[in-house]
């Protein structure tokens, strides 16, 4: 009896160990610098899509997995970031990432595994260049977070003339930007965007993102009667940069591009600093982008006690895109989701999401659509423009009359 009991013991197991290796599930890949703002937003946006999804039954009947690596927002770690996903978790799909240079250098060792890219952080328009010199090689990376810099750039110069030029007579800018590969191209791109539209490049600087001293540009500055400042960072920390011009009252209004200001506790960094600065948040904000972005951007905050950045937005709705292609065709084959994704047109919570021929994301009306807030108090990142989802008056700083 004991044997027999045994043996029964002994093919329970066995049916279990064969029903766990017959269930199917989704190997979803995140490379991501998972110490920094992007990659905390990457990864909380990750687990909210996949746990929900999860919940509901997977995407065609499949569990997902989650399998994380740290890109440390260092090209050469990225490089070791992808292959580990790649080749030792074996992830059926990638995504995540953040700085362009990171991006760049992955992206040959992800067209060699043949995997689908979902990217939602590098900004650098080379990526969707790559899919138009070499589509059989490069038709694997779709640009699904935020539009690419040139995106950004033109979204930036249009604020500036809608905003700055109409609605307060400023015209005149001074233009910082760090040195890295998406911030030189919106650079490059600007310096010629803001003088087709009116707009006096007054003093122009690239600064080392490690730059904590800014008193030489903010000299120049002031020399440069400058009424604008625009920043074009996100590997910078953004505090000194933001704490220097409200200590030292630089007569200019501070906006652009950085990512640090993204966040609730950009507030506390800053000591609060950063009161009256406006934010480019270029994929996603609180405000009706889609009928499930305050719902998303709530829920966030109640779970993880901040604000999403752009890449969590991107995340979230990464995965949801697959699996609505997913369901859409009834496949998880490679050839079969490319076809779809080219054809896609999917709303999620940063907006919709579609694609030009080169798998680069459309920007407008008919596709996403960037938000401009300004930090009126701690938790409080108001939505200033587009129009028609301000949430707020402008508020001068206190050091500029009006």
């Amino acid at each position: 009896m004991r044997a027999k009991a045994w043996g029964m013991v002994v093919v329970v197991f066995l049916m279990v160990g064969q029903c766990l290796a017959q269930e199917k599930v989704i190997r979803w890949g995140v490379s991501a610098s998972l110490q920094k703002e992007a990659g905390i937003g990457s990864k909380n946006g990750t687990l909210m899509a996949a746990e929900e999804i999860n919940a509901a039954g997977g995407i065609l009947g499949r569990r997902v997995e989650l399998f994380f690596a740290d890109d440390e927002a260092r090209p050469e770690v990225g490089i070791r970031a992808a292959q580990k996903l790649l080749y030792e978790d074996k992830v059926d799909f990638i995504t995540g990432g953040w700085l362009s240079g990171v991006g760049l250098a992955q992206a040959d060792h992800i067209f060699n595994a043949k995997k689908l890219w979902f990217s939602v952080g590098p900004a650098t328009p080379k990526l969707a260049e790559m899919v138009k010199t070499d589509y059989e090689r490069a038709k694997y990376f779709f640009r699904v977070g935020c539009v690419n810099s040139d995106m950004f750039a033109y979204d930036m110069a249009v604020f500036a003339e809608e905003f700055y030029k109409k609605g307060l007579g400023l015209t005149k800018v001074a233009l910082l930007a760090e040195s890295s590969v998406w911030a030189r191209e919106m650079s490059a791109y600007l310096e010629k965007a803001f003088p087709e539209r009116g707009i006096q490049i007054v003093y122009s600087d690239v600064f080392d993102p490690k730059r904590t001293d800014f008193s030489p540009q903010f000299a120049k500055i002031r020399e440069s009667g400058a009424q604008v400042m625009f920043t074009i960072q996100a590997a910078s920390p953004g505090v000194p940069l933001t704490k220097q011009w409200a200590e030292t009252q630089l007569p200019v209004h501070q906006a652009g591009y950085s990512l640090a200001s993204q966040v609730f506790n950009f507030w506390d960094k800053t000591d609060g600093k950063c009161y009256t600065e406006v934010t480019q948040l270029i994929n996603g904000g609180r405000a009706p982008i889609s009928p499930k972005t305050i719902d998303f951007y709530d829920r966030y905050v109640a779970r993880f006690g901040d604000s999403p950045t752009y890449t969590a937005f991107g995340q979230y709705d990464a995965l949801y895109l697959l699996k609505h292609v997913a369901e859409q065709t009834g496949s998880l084959e490679t050839e079969v989701l490319i076809k779809a994704l080219e054809k896609v047109d999917f709303l999620g919570v940063a907006g919709r999401i579609r694609f030009d021929p080169y798998h680069d994301l459309i920007y407008g009306p008919d596709g996403k659509m960037p938000v401009w807030i300004q930090w009126q108090g701690a938790r409080k990142m108001e939505v200033i423009y587009p129009f028609q989802w301000k949430t707020a008056e402008y508020i001068f700083p206190p050091w500029i009359k009006k």
